[in-house]
């Protein structure tokens, strides 16, 4: 199997990495309302995982997963959200926010 030959970290992380690998791809200008709920998923998955968690990651989590909760039933419901809300979102969840801070726990 190819998956054998890659770092374990990954392998472990591959649904991860496969969710936030499709929300940048689905970014362009803003960060879509699917995309904030593959993050959101992402990383309470990658969060799930992990033995101990640091009380900050917990928390980047749980806001997460309320703002991609929020995203999708928006998105569901065909209603916009204020635009102040994508902007928020784009730096605090988008899918390079979100891998940065996961990139970052894994070498930390």
């Amino acid at each position: 199997m190819i998956v054998e030959s890659l770092p374990e970290f990954f392998v472990v992380n591959l649904g991860v990495f496969g969710l936030i690998i499709t929300g940048f791809l689905v970014e362009k200008h803003y960060v879509s309302r699917p995309a904030m709920f593959a993050n959101g998923i992402a990383l309470n998955v990658y969060v799930y995982e992990i033995p101990i968690p640091p009380e900050w990651l917990l928390l980047y989590a749980d806001i997460g997963i309320l703002v991609s909760g929020v995203a999708i039933v928006s998105y569901v419901m065909e209603t916009n959200l204020p635009k102040g809300y994508y902007e928020i979102v784009w730096y605090t969840y988008s899918s390079l926010a979100v891998g940065g801070v996961i990139l970052f726990t894994l070498f930390s």
